[in-house]
């Protein structure tokens, strides 16, 4: 959902709220929308990356010992140097009305507010790492999206990183009837 800085419509204003977009994507909607797998937990892991890491490669160097498991994490702070990010935008599609848009470029001090991670696979069985994350950079400015972990390169502070991995299960990329975009859902693994 995309937030708007104008008031809701009447009775919201000077309540504090905002107004807010539903997207409605050309596909058939499926249901339920939120599919669940028990699985415990099977490792939380801590990582520090150092200045000048690059993100992905080394996250999946990390997840490597841990074989192919799905997992959810967050990024805890630090800062980049370098990173790519994507928005969503409205398209010219009308199978397709939402898509990702150009990559935005940030370069130079960028501090992490904070970010959701997804550990996840592709059709190949190749780790797939899915971040939405907020940042501010060197002037203040706060930025938002999906964020590219293998573009970030870990600025002067360290960048801090909790995870938690599945003992059983994953998250498999799939095609979505609704959204036509390609997602993780949860798949029982043995």
């Amino acid at each position: 959902m995309k937030l708007s800085t104008k008031p809701a419509e009447a009775g919201a204003a000077g309540t504090g709220f905002v107004a807010v977009r539903k997207f409605l994507h050309a596909g058939q909607p499926s249901y339920p929308r939120t599919l669940d797998l028990e699985a415990e937990p099977a490792e939380e892991l801590r990582i520090t990356l150092q200045p000048g890491a690059l993100v992905g490669p080394a996250l999946r160097r990390v997840l490597a010992r841990y074989g192919q498991r799905g997992g959810v994490g967050r990024l805890c702070g630090g800062t980049a140097r370098r990173l790519h990010y994507h928005r969503i935008e409205t398209t010219e599609d009308p199978d397709r009305p939402y898509d990702y848009g150009p990559p935005h470029v940030l370069e130079g001090v960028i501090s992490f507010v904070t970010g959701a991670i997804t550990v996840g696979q592709n059709a190949d069985g190749k780790v797939l790492l899915h971040c939405h994350s907020g940042f501010i950079d060197g002037d203040g400015a706060l930025h938002g999206g999906h964020l590219l972990l293998d573009t970030v390169e870990v600025g002067d502070d360290p960048l801090i990183i909790r995870l938690c991995l599945f003992s059983r299960g994953a998250f498999v990329v799939n095609s979505d009837e609704e959204t036509h975009f390609s997602l993780l859902h949860p798949t029982p693994m043995e």
